[in-house]
């Protein structure tokens, strides 16, 4: 089953790198601006909300909020602008440079999740899938709702040939958000994959 589970995956390797692309460039491009972090107590009804959302559009405009949430610090400007930095850094395709300064706001406050995430979605990028997913278990441990987090879990999980783990944190991020349009197409693509084999 091994086998044949790793097969499948070498088979819908392009797909795959397509769709992380398409992923990824939402998790990091979705929110650059923010006025407060991960420990803001409006984080609970947004979640809320973001579950009973009607339409894509307001799902969309409520996980905007939840994600200027998370990228801003709630007490430390500086930390806020380093942010910013990085995520700038990540679109001008300078992986190295935002990797160095997603580890020092790290190093500054490592409860700050949405720094662990970033870093994860940087070495993503740059093929470092393992230590991707250390930086992303770590950002559910401080953020269990985050489901930019899981939907990258899913990515990371595909490119280590782990698909059945990949369906699983894919299907956590779409409890939590289900207007991922990308991650319900991974899902999909997953299941019928993985048909046959219990999941």
């Amino acid at each position: 089953m091994r086998y044949f589970i790793q097969n499948i995956y070498s088979i819908n390797l392009k797909y795959w790198r397509q769709l992380s692309f398409c992923l990824m460039t939402l998790l990091y491009f979705g929110c650059t601006f923010a006025h407060a972090d991960q420990r803001s107590p409006e984080l609970e009804k947004l979640f809320s909300d973001l579950r009973s959302a009607k339409s894509q559009k307001d799902g969309e405009k409520i996980s905007n909020k939840i994600w200027q949430i998370w990228t801003t610090h709630s007490s430390d400007s500086t930390l806020s602008k380093q942010m910013q930095m990085g995520i700038e850094l990540m679109q001008s395709g300078q992986l190295s440079a935002a990797n160095s300064v997603f580890t020092y706001v790290i190093s500054q406050d490592n409860e700050f999740a949405e720094a662990w995430n970033k870093r994860a979605t940087v070495l993503f990028f740059m093929g470092e899938f393992e230590k991707a997913k250390l930086d992303i278990v770590k950002t559910l441990l401080l953020e269990q709702n985050h489901f930019g987090a899981l939907a990258g879990l899913g990515m990371v999980e595909i490119h280590l040939g782990n698909p059945k783990a990949a369906l699983i944190a894919y299907r956590r991020a779409a409890s939590i958000n289900p207007h991922l349009k990308d991650v319900k197409r991974a899902i999909m693509r997953l299941e019928e994959e993985l048909k046959g084999f219990p999941t």
